[in-house]
């Protein structure tokens, strides 16, 4: 049983690193269907609130999947995430980059790189949007992301700040009964 869990975080996490256009957080919804939806390894609760410790931990984002790993099957998980995450997206963009350097003048290498632009704007959306419905169980909740969102997309505030006033506002509407903390 250890040993199909251990497989089945490597197959997951490895095949979407190998996918991965516009960083780890646009891979978001991928490890949620992963992990949630196909395998079963965690709830929708659970990998919101993975999703949500990764956020606020200083380092690199992508430390959610070692997290993941951790959460799933202890030390083997996190090590065997972490390894399928990393090594063959670098194996991956070590290659690139060496391709690249020989076709630095082609044409169509620029118009790949101006049209992949959308395509990782895209998978932002997604990613945010596969978190925010594993997170938010009431309006308060639905509230606070939409007003985040919109907060976020006019102005240069630190999403610090957005976190800590919706942490506020949730212990507020926790202690006058609007919400139940989960």
């Amino acid at each position: 049983m250890k040993d199909d869990v251990i497989w089945g975080l490597f197959v997951a996490f490895s095949t979407a690193a190998l996918f991965s256009i516009g960083g780890g957080s646009a891979l978001i919804p991928e490890f949620h269907r992963q992990l949630v939806e196909v395998n079963g390894y965690m709830t929708s609760l659970e990998f919101a609130k993975s999703v949500a410790l990764a956020q606020i931990a200083p380092g690199p984002n992508m430390l959610l999947v070692s997290l993941m790993g951790w959460k799933v099957a202890g030390l083997p998980g996190l090590l065997v995430s972490t390894f399928a995450i990393v090594v063959p997206p670098s194996l991956i963009a070590y290659s690139t980059w060496r391709a690249m350097e020989r076709l630095k003048d082609a044409a169509w290498l620029n118009a790949v790189k101006i049209g992949l632009a959308p395509l990782v704007v895209g998978l932002m959306l997604a990613s945010g949007t596969i978190t925010a419905q594993a997170a938010n169980h009431d309006a308060i909740g639905y509230v606070l992301t939409l007003g985040t969102a919109t907060i976020m997309h006019f102005t240069k505030r630190n999403p610090l700040w957005m976190i800590a006033t919706g942490a506020v506002v949730g212990l507020i509407a926790h202690r006058l009964g609007f919400m139940t903390l989960v």
